[in-house]
């Protein structure tokens, strides 16, 4: 143990001179009696260990602790395990021992079970039900939950397949833990017809034939036939018979369908099953496609070629409602300003590049404007584009700031995800100066500067007049795009982001006082399905007075009830998981006539049957670039003595230091207690007072 003072030892000594002082002259007069000088030098004490304590001393006690090796158990629980329902049996018994593991393993080491599919967590049970694989996830999940936790061994019993995220191969361990694997499912070829791809665009447009490409494979079949399928909402617009030539086959063909007619159409693409087949059930996939009537056309009209532009064309690719016509400013054509849906300014105005008689002509035909400012915007004239773009006293000079999110931003929603992502995301560089005022606006992002969150704004929209306005003082949006796709794997904040600016630019003002709509209109069968209402009362003022309730029809007509809870001010539903298919919804709310109606279609995931042969090589290249050994199912019942042999999965010593206030001890309130009763009993005792 170590005692630590705020100030210097001689501090001390003058307590303890200071306990004594005080005592002398307490006690001068009595000093000839002995029971009254023990007396005094209680008090002296007293005052000592009093003075003692106000320079505050620390306790700090060295604890030697012993950590246990965490041994952390990943099982793969997604479809493809059991694909082949001839391994059940098997796998029963595995799951025995599996679960067996952490009895054999005893008290000396702490033994974690985790489930892996789409994501990874706590599980102390498998049904392998799991529709999606991403065993990158695991690494990431290992790598935060546990840092600089003693992890002995990670067990990964998995087939080897996955369909999310990135190639596992690439992802370490941060403790350097070693990485045992257990091969599940069956590496042998096995007879398989899969329909392994159908790549069609999301949307058609009217009266046009849109192309479907099909992707076929074909294990173990050679000399045997099977008749290709395309229908459409139940109808048969294509058959091909495919004769198989090899035992490893694989095919593409492409087949036109017509968009005859507009909404959402059901695609179901099969393959005829063929005797001895390991599953049928990767012989068939459903797609939807969007069929409507034509689609918007955006203007991208810039000073220079810059990232940023790239950035947006690439985002609103993404959404084949939208087309990018991206042109120099000198090149655009003001006589056919009006096939345009909405218009970019991107760097304008800048030296050399006037957008005024643009402006004019966007402001005639109202055109919403998305203005995004750079540095070499010229901020100065912002204000012939919209008076709440200026942006005085600029001199040329920016800053580097971060995006922070306005909480009370209404004008479309922002997710979670969106909000954890834009909190990390890199500083644009915005212009320095003093900028217009933000009434009558809506801010979605608001400018932080260092570490300063100001009122300035980054991202924000107006509507003067009818007349719509997004502005974003920034650029650097490539940036935003990159460092999405690291944390995220995609781009889809960012390409949210932008999506939702053109969407509402693009959207006409809705004057109606009660509105439903789902969160999407497709979602994949893993994915919960969520509504949100709005009312308004005369003001058009939310609120949320009235139950909403709404009415869902699924393809068999059968009818599910449900009422909306109430959030805020709003209204939300989250329905849970459907089964998929398509489904017919009605929102009503009590005392309002009015009734919304729609469609909404759940998507169903196949991706774990479209590949059914374990993939041991990748389980076999993780163990050993973990230093850890590849195990089969026969193998892995000595899994828990290996580990016992294994010297590198041990217990961890370090010593802690454990700093305690001297004066929250309780022995010492005991001594101060003792000090001041012996010296009271004293004093009673020779007839004091």
């Amino acid at each position: 143990m170590q005692l630590i003072l705020s100030g210097s030892w001689w501090f001390a000594a003058l307590c303890l001179m200071a306990g004594f002082i005080y005592s002398y002259l307490l006690y001068k007069p009595k000093f000839g009696s002995t029971p009254y000088k023990i007396a005094a030098v209680l008090r002296g004490l007293l005052i000592a260990l009093l003075c003692f304590f106000l320079l505050d001393p620390v306790l700090v006690r060295l604890i030697n602790r012993v950590e246990k090796p965490k041994v952390l158990m990943v099982m793969d629980n997604s479809e493809s395990i059991l694909a082949d329902k001839k391994t059940a049996p098997q796998m029963q018994d595995f799951l025995k021992k599996w679960y067996a593991i952490k009895e054999q393993l005893g008290n000396d080491y702490e033994v974690e079970y985790l489930n892996a599919g789409g994501q990874t967590a706590v599980a102390d049970s498998a049904n392998f039900k799991e529709k999606k694989t991403n065993l990158s996830s695991v690494f990431d999940y290992i790598n935060n939950t546990y840092d600089k936790q003693n992890i002995g061994a990670v067990i990964l019993a998995s087939d080897g397949i996955y369909n999310r995220g990135s190639n596992p191969i690439y992802k370490d361990l941060n403790q350097h833990s070693l990485l045992y694997t257990i091969g599940l499912g069956d590496s042998t070829i096995k007879r398989d017809l899969i329909v392994k791809e159908v790549n069609v665009n999301s949307i058609a447009y009217l009266n046009n034939d849109y192309p479907v490409e099909i992707m076929l494979a074909a294990r173990a079949c050679k000399n045997r036939n099977a008749v290709l399928t395309v229908q459409v909402e139940g109808k048969t617009f294509h058959t091909e018979t495919i004769s198989i030539n090899s035992d490893d086959y694989f095919k593409s063909i492409t087949v036109n369908l017509p968009a005859d007619k507009p909404g959402t159409q059901h695609l179901v693409v099969s393959l005829t099953a063929t005797e001895g087949e390991i599953t049928i059930l990767n012989n068939k996939k459903d797609v939807f496609i969007d069929i409507i009537d034509g689609r918007e056309k955006i203007l991208l009209a810039y000073a220079g070629p810059h990232p940023d532009i790239g950035a947006i064309k690439s985002a609103l690719a993404s959404n084949k409602n939208y087309e990018v016509l991206a042109m120099p400013l000198n090149q655009v054509n003001l006589a056919e300003i009006r096939q345009y849906s909405i218009a970019i300014l991107h760097h304008l105005p800048s030296p050399g590049n006037n957008p005024k008689n643009l402006v004019t002509a966007l402001r005639k035909d109202n055109i919403p404007i998305w203005l995004i400012t750079g540095s070499i915007t010229t901020h100065e004239q912002l204000s012939m584009i919209s008076p709440f773009a200026r942006v005085e006293r600029n001199q040329g000079r920016f800053n580097e700031s971060q995006a922070y999110l306005n909480s009370n931003f209404s004008a479309f929603t922002v997710d979670e995800k969106m909000r954890n992502t834009i909190a990390g995301l890199p500083p644009l560089k915005t212009p320095y100066g003093q900028y217009g005022s933000l009434d009558n606006t809506e801010v979605l992002l608001f400018q932080k500067i260092g570490s300063v969150n100001t009122k300035l704004p980054l991202w924000t929209f107006s509507n003067e007049n009818g007349q719509k306005t997004a502005y974003l003082f920034g650029e650097g949006l490539w940036k935003w795009r990159m460092l999405d796709f690291v944390e995220n794997e995609n781009h889809s904040v960012t390409d949210d982001l932008i999506g939702k600016t053109i969407q509402y630019l693009a959207s006409k003002e809705d004057k109606r006082k009660f509105r439903a709509y789902p969160a999407k209109n497709t979602f994949e069968e893993d994915e919960n399905v969520k509504f949100f209402a709005e009312l308004y009362n005369a003001s058009y003022e939310l609120v949320n007075t009235v139950d909403v309730k709404l009415t869902l029809t699924n393809s068999d007509k059968k009818v599910y009830a449900y009422t909306f809870s109430k959030s805020g001010k709003s209204y939300q539903l989250d329905l849970g998981l459907l089964a998929p298919g398509q489904y017919t919804y009605v929102v009503k709310a009590d005392g309002i006539t009015e009734t919304i109606n729609g469609k909404i279609i759940v998507t169903p995931l196949q991706t774990e049957l479209v590949e059914t042969k374990a993939d041991f090589g990748l389980m076999r290249e993780l163990s050993r670039k973990h230093q850890g050994k590849f195990m089969t199912l026969n193998e892995a019942g000595n899994l828990a003595q290996i580990i016992k042999n294994n010297e590198k999965v041990s217990s961890q010593s370090f010593n802690e230091r454990m700093p305690d206030e001297l004066i929250s001890i309780k022995w010492v309130f005991a001594l101060l207690l003792l000090l001041l009763t012996a010296e009271w009993f004293i004093r009673k005792y020779e007839g004091g007072y």
